[in-house]
């Protein structure tokens, strides 16, 4: 049996290479992955292990906060503390260090970079010992004067910018019009990991973007002789309290481990898809060898009537599917080298410039990639190799195997409890308290409800799909139609594929509709508005405060406040507050006050989010304990609890507590209304003239401020659209392999209708319309399914602030139309071999 199965492999070796590729594409993907994810890793510890090399002990102050989305909260060093260092035993160099908020503006006056949603854009003090910075000329020289900058190689290739050229840079002191005298690599690569770098002298860094006499921290060469462990240990002994004082190992060990959380959710993100296109190709596995088992039940019955058993039947089929779990793993690890590559690139556009390094091929990667591939394989064909073991000795006799699945009352019952089950599990995610993760589970279960009541729902949707054909087509439109018809099993698990690429496609579609209906609703809805000015960054820089200043002294503005964020901790969780004059944002926004009174907020009071008020047992008048900023604990007073908070968030702080316990202050927005008897364009045109000395400032009306809350959410969007092309393309390869495979099955049935008069031309119409209804079949099942989930999910998160359901019908139709030509394309091949099928041959086919 071993030898037989081997000869069988080599005889049809192209059938090997097809029903191996769909699970080679998720193999590849999921290699591609961890490839990648190890390589930037690697390259990451690399380069912060050769930057930090010459620093033996780096200090700073103590962590006062931690937020997840704004990162550590630290006060800065008084730059006495350099000279008292620089006194210590033991010490050859020490410098100050400053880095904060700095962004370039290009030569059409755009500011670059995003810092909302992209890589930082900063600016540093330029250190003068070269075992301290970790940059390296490449050009020019250092910074002499307070009107010089050196600049990363990335962005001066952005600008494009040269040694000599003239720019200008926003910082926190405003826009700075200063000289490019050299341009600099971060451990030999342009930039580190995209951000934008522009370096003052330390006196031109503290004044534009800290504060005079502080650094954020202090860097330490050690003479020689001295361990980086004793003179940390000396220098501990003279900085002032709540000070940190690392050594080299600790202080790259801290920047390593940050990367390797940053890349855990990249690894994450990738690896949902690549397992979403496995599970796609399990389909195309199992169907493979479902029809591979049919087609050869005279050879399988021939074997048990000389002798074999049911034991060496079953194990010859899966010893097959080992053997393509095989091709396909190590094909799928080569393959995912260059998918790493691709996936490199692709962050690349997005602006993260991973570091160059040689490719990590880790045995880690090797031996998952053998195993999910080798698991998925064996897995999926350990139904067809028991249906194959089964087959009697008698079977030899028979001719012609009926399908009956569609009509399967077992079927029935089983794949209805199946949904049963899982819309009650959905009901209690939506009804109860079990919340989004229960309607997961039961989509998931739906999912598999419809994938067994599959060959029961394929014979109806595919006459219904189908029956345009027979009038537009002829003979080969209803042939098409009745081969879709005649074997349900084998076309719905064909569709099976699709459909759940379509479901996850029409499911995030709808979500991201619903999302962006609900902003709309709810800016339409609060904000009382009708200009905003925004930054278009969130706590990392922003707007200088001193034109919220400006716009509130025009004639042509009413109510003006600026808005700010920062990292805090009320009632002793780390959360975000946003800061604003709460007396002109009631005029502006309305946040749907539920008890006490904004205007009561002042410098020590706090406005609170309803629902987390009610969590934590406050009412108006209790004390509630506020760290904000470099600040230590404080008692605020809750003015007011409000049920808005798509402006404000969850709680809401005047400018007062804001400036007195946060160094650094920038506007991220500011809103504003027209002042009587002034029109919108005409209140915009005097904004905008003000606003044109901000380069980051743009100037919105309501509309494109609702438009605007969303934007963002585009970029992800395409990401995961391309992520799930992947799903999609295996689940048309599957399409493509299955008519492949059929057309095998019914040689002799194509050859006689060859011979009764039927042209080339219409076999391949009918091979491909036959495509067409089953693409159209996973389509129709998948936008159902992807609508029934997104609908389940909305109604979740209806307490999340997501209140509409919208259905982008436009976007729907769109799927189903590429769908249908997608089931044409994958046609092409096996339609033109169908119509190739020599018609003597075809007819005395076995």
């Amino acid at each position: 049996m071993f030898r037989t199965t081997l000869k069988n492999l080599a005889a049809r070796k192209l059938r090997l290479l097809t029903t191996s590729l769909a699970v080679l594409l998720g193999v590849a993907f999921m290699a591609g992955t961890l490839v990648l994810t190890d390589t930037i890793g690697k390259s990451f510890n690399d380069l912060f292990a050769d930057v930090n090399a010459g620093t033996s002990v780096y200090v700073r102050e103590e962590a006062t906060l931690s937020n997840d989305m704004l990162g550590d909260q630290r006060g800065r060093l008084d730059v006495s503390v350099v000279d008292d260092i620089a006194a210590v035993d033991g010490v050859e160099a020490v410098e100050g260090y400053t880095e904060s908020y700095a962004q370039l503006v290009d030569e059409k006056g755009e500011p670059m970079g995003n810092p909302g949603m992209g890589a930082p854009v900063l600016g540093a003090s330029w250190l003068s010992t070269d075992e301290l910075n970790p940059f390296d000329l490449t050009e020019g020289t250092a910074p002499r004067s307070d009107d010089e900058v050196v600049i990363d190689k990335g962005s001066a290739d952005k600008g494009p910018f040269e040694v000599g050229d003239t720019v200008s840079v926003l910082t926190k002191a405003g826009t700075q019009s200063v000289e490019v005298v050299g341009i600099a690599t971060f451990g030999g690569t342009d930039s580190p990991g995209g951000a934008s770098f522009t370096m003052f002298t330390p006196e031109a860094a503290q004044r534009y973007l800290t504060e005079p006499g502080k650094v954020d921290a202090i860097k330490v060469v050690a003479d020689d002789g001295v361990s980086d462990k004793d003179l940390a240990a000396r220098i501990a002994q003279v900085v002032p309290e709540r000070t940190e004082v690392m050594t080299s190992a600790e202080i790259t060990e801290e920047q390593q481990s940050d990367i390797k959380e940053g890349v855990s959710f990249i690894t994450i993100f990738l690896l949902v898809f690549a397992l979403i296109s496995l599970f796609v190709g399990s389909f195309i596995i199992y169907n493979s060898f479902s029809i591979l088992v049919a087609q050869r039940s005279k050879e399988m019955a021939l074997m048990r009537a000389i002798g074999a058993s049911r034991r060496q039947v079953l194990g010859s089929i899966l010893f097959e599917s080992v053997v393509v779990g095989l091709v396909a793993s190590v094909s799928g690890i080569v393959a995912g080298v260059g998918v790493a590559s691709l996936l490199k690139s692709l962050f690349n556009t997005m602006g993260i410039d991973m570091p160059a390094g040689s490719v990590v091929l880790a045995p880690r990667t090797i031996v998952v990639s053998v195993v999910v591939g080798l698991a998925v394989s064996v897995a999926s064909a350990i139904f067809p190799a028991r249906r194959a073991s089964k087959v009697p000795p008698i079977a030899a006799m028979r001719d012609v195997a009926l399908d009956t699945s569609g009509r399967s009352r077992k079927r029935v019952l089983i794949g209805g409890g199946i949904l049963a089950v899982s819309a009650a599990v959905m009901g209690a995610g939506l009804f109860g308290d079990a919340g989004v993760a229960m309607v997961g589970a039961g989509a998931l279960g739906v999912f598999i409800g419809v994938s067994v009541l599959g060959p029961i729902l394929a014979r109806p949707i595919s006459r219904v799909l189908g029956s345009p054909l027979p009038r537009l087509r002829g003979v080969a439109g209803n042939l098409a139609r009745e081969n879709a018809m005649r074997n349900p099993k084998r076309t719905s698990t064909t569709a099976a594929a699709l459909m759940i690429g379509v479901a996850l496609v029409g499911f995030i579609t709808i979500l991201a509709s619903s999302t962006r209906a609900s902003v709309e609703k709810t800016v339409g809805q609060s904000f009382n508005g009708d200009l905003v000015v925004s930054a278009g960054t969130f706590g990392s820089g922003g707007l200088n405060p001193e034109l919220a200043e400006k716009l509130g002294g025009l004639p042509e503005v009413d109510a003006v406040t600026g808005v700010r964020v920062a990292a805090a901790k009320v009632g002793g969780a780390d959360t975000i507050v946003t800061a604003a004059d709460p007396t002109e944002l009631d005029r502006i926004v309305d946040l749907d006050v539920a008890a006490g009174s904004l205007d009561q907020v002042g410098d020590d009071g706090i406005a609170v989010l309803s629902d987390n008020a009610q969590a934590n047992g406050w009412t108006v008048g209790d004390r509630i304990p506020v760290q904000l900023g470099t600040g230590g604990e404080q008692q605020f007073t809750l003015a007011a609890t409000y049920d808005e908070g798509t402006t404000t968030g969850e709680y809401l702080i005047g400018m007062g507590a804001f400036e007195a316990n946060v160094t650094d202050q920038f506007d991220s927005q500011i809103l504003m209304t027209a002042a009587d008897g002034t029109s919108i364009d005409q209140a915009r045109r005097a904004v905008e003239q003000v606003a044109d000395a901000y380069p980051q400032a743009e100037v919105m009306d309501k509309d494109e401020y609702g438009a605007s809350m969303t934007e963002n959410m585009d970029m992800i969007l395409n990401l995961i659209y391309l992520l799930l092309g992947l799903a999609v393309l295996i689940a048309l390869l599957g399409i493509a392999n299955t008519l492949a495979l059929s057309i095998f099955e019914r040689t002799r049935e194509l050859g006689l209708l060859r011979a009764v008069g039927m042209t080339r031309r219409q076999l391949r119409s009918t091979v491909r319309y036959e495509s067409v209804i089953i693409a159209l079949l996973g389509t129709t099942l998948g936008l159902s399914i992807g609508v029934g989930f997104g609908w389940a999910i909305v109604e979740a998160l209806k307490g999340e602030g997501l209140s509409e359901f919208a259905i982008p019908v436009d976007q729907m139709v769109l799927v189903a139309i590429i769908a249908g030509i997608a089931g044409v394309i994958a046609a092409i091949l096996p339609a033109r071999r169908a119509a190739r099928l020599n018609v003597l041959e075809a007819i005395n086919a076995e």
